[in-house]
């Protein structure tokens, strides 16, 4: 009993209200900021992550699948690093300090589609930790999870290319710390999409040494649409 309370020990739930609108009157987000903060001598745990509420039947299905599939995640992550410390303690060997930390970027797009993207950061001891990301897109017309070939037209070998082409024409690589070119196939996950841009993230030593960290390229809605990839 007095070990479950410990570990309750730290924990604050935050919550935030905003409200997120689309071009569509009848398709609106009300999203309830949730913030799990636990710091205790061996760990650390930020964790903020959406839930989302509806004013509207157009938007009800979406936030219901949303929710689930964002608090399965979360969970498994705090999942994941509780039973890292399981293991060691059952190895005998010594319990590092562990870290994690979750932001996210939430857009609406259009008036159709919603897109989040998590950023995880975590940390299990060794010589540095690991940034790398997670992203949900979503179809508010039956909740549907999207896929990249689901928003772009991808099935031709010169239609990846042409994204190829432009993921390098709008990567930055300060100092060329990088050493390697961005290039995606069909089922990349890591992308997100806002009114304007794409975004296609890549986690530590995705292109290049751990040091390079990671990176984001955007590329315009209106290149995609010029070279005939968007399907939206």
């Amino acid at each position: 009993m007095k070990t479950k309370k410990n570990l309750l020990v730290g924990l604050l739930m935050l919550f935030s209200v905003f409200e997120i609108y689309s071009c569509r009157h009848d398709f609106r987000l009300i999203v309830n900021e949730m913030e799990i903060s636990q710091r205790k001598k061996d760990r650390l745990f930020q964790v903020k992550y959406p839930e989302l509420s509806y004013n509207s039947r157009a938007s009800r299905d979406v936030c219901d699948s949303l929710n689930r599939d964002i608090k399965n995640f979360v969970n498994s992550l705090l999942g994941e690093m509780r039973c890292d410390e399981n293991i060691k303690f059952k190895l005998n060997r010594e319990v590092q300090n562990k870290e994690l930390k979750v932001d996210y970027n939430l857009d609406v797009f259009a008036e159709n589609y919603v897109s989040a993207r998590f950023t995880v950061y975590t940390y299990r001891g060794g010589a540095h930790g690991q940034t790398y990301y997670k992203c949900f897109n979503y179809s508010a017309q039956g909740a549907k999870q999207l896929k990249l070939n689901d928003l772009l037209y991808l099935k031709k070998r010169s239609e990846l290319q042409s994204l190829n082409n432009l993921l390098q024409k709008y990567f930055v690589n300060p100092n060329q710390c990088f050493s390697d070119l961005p290039s995606v196939t069909s089922d990349f996950q890591f992308f997100s999409f806002q009114k304007d841009n794409f975004v296609f993230s890549f986690s530590d030593n995705s292109l290049g040494d751990y040091v390079c960290g990671t990176t984001e390229i955007k590329i315009p809605v209106w290149e995609l649409k010029q070279h005939g990839l968007l399907k939206l």
